[in-house]
């Protein structure tokens, strides 16, 4: 069984506090303004639709409500979706520039929305194997430019592998985004064994897994507390994808101004900060 641990402190020197903002409903919470190279991937056992414009959102939401603002990039790692390339159409370099001897410097990555800005790097469509040899350049240089790189990646049966090739040590944690039916369940159940057999030989790094639901009111056949029954392991929390799935959203719509949103965003966000100095560790929270 996986663990889940206690909170812990942030690591001193990891936080830069300057005049707080509230996020979502909660007035008497905080979002922290500062974070120092925080990468986190997204991906899904085996249905697309269970991670779909979760990258863009979390980013989105992030930089609206909080005082990182510019300092947010979100990055579109899957050729097969191009979710994050569609929701945020954008001109300027794409993923696979970085593969080039003459990669693109972080300040040229295009921007969208005001008054606050994501950063956002499309991904070209080019080959899996392409994408995977600019992930690591581009991954070095956005954390050292921005605070907050989300960054969507590839998912699918065949485990961690698949996500960022076996370069997921680039990576903070990893969101497994789960709907909440039994079909994407069983699939996120064998992906965690995979995940767990490549900690256990030390193929992944220290990147650390989060488990979170999403899904609609009409993909939620189970309950978060059933979900982590059946997986046996700890959920991290619920992002509602409130932001359908039909249309495309642009990361600045009405879905921003639902609090449910904004607080399951700020929640788990809260969560990788405080967890961040649990190192070399496999953590679901």
């Amino acid at each position: 069984m996986l663990a889940r641990p206690g909170a812990a402190p942030a690591p001193a020197g990891d936080m830069h506090h300057s005049r707080a903002r509230t996020l979502g409903s909660r007035p008497a919470e905080a979002v922290t303004t500062y974070v120092t190279a925080l990468t986190v991937g997204v991906t899904t056992a085996k249905h697309p639709e269970c991670k779909r414009g979760l990258a863009t959102n979390i980013a989105a939401s992030l930089a609206r409500h909080s005082a990182v603002s510019a300092r947010v990039c979100v990055v579109d790692a899957d050729p097969y979706a191009l979710d994050v390339t569609t929701r945020l159409p954008v001109g300027g370099p794409v993923l696979e520039d970085f593969a080039r001897a003459n990669a693109p410097a972080a300040a040229r990555v295009a921007r969208v929305g005001a008054p606050w800005p994501v950063a956002v790097l499309p991904c070209g469509g080019g080959p899996v194997a392409r994408v995977h040899l600019a992930a690591e350049p581009a991954l070095r240089e956005l954390r050292d430019a921005f605070d907050l790189v989300v960054c969507d990646v590839p998912g699918g049966p065949s485990g961690p592998g698949l996500a960022l090739g076996a370069r997921l040590e680039l990576l903070d944690w990893l969101v497994l985004a789960v709907t909440p039916n039994r079909s994407a369940v069983a699939a996120t159940s064998h992906f965690l064994e995979l995940f767990q057999t490549a900690r256990d030989r030390g193929d992944i790094g220290s990147v650390k897994l989060a488990v979170v639901c999403t899904g609609d009111e009409n993909s939620c056949d189970l309950s978060t507390s059933e979900v982590e029954r059946l997986l046996e392991v700890g959920v991290a929390g619920r992002i509602p994808q409130l932001w359908g799935r039909s249309e495309p959203n642009r990361g600045f719509g009405a879905a921003l101004a639902i609090p449910e949103l904004d607080d399951a965003v700020y929640d788990l966000f809260t969560a990788f900060r405080e967890g961040r100095d649990h190192q070399r560790r496999l953590v679901v929270l």
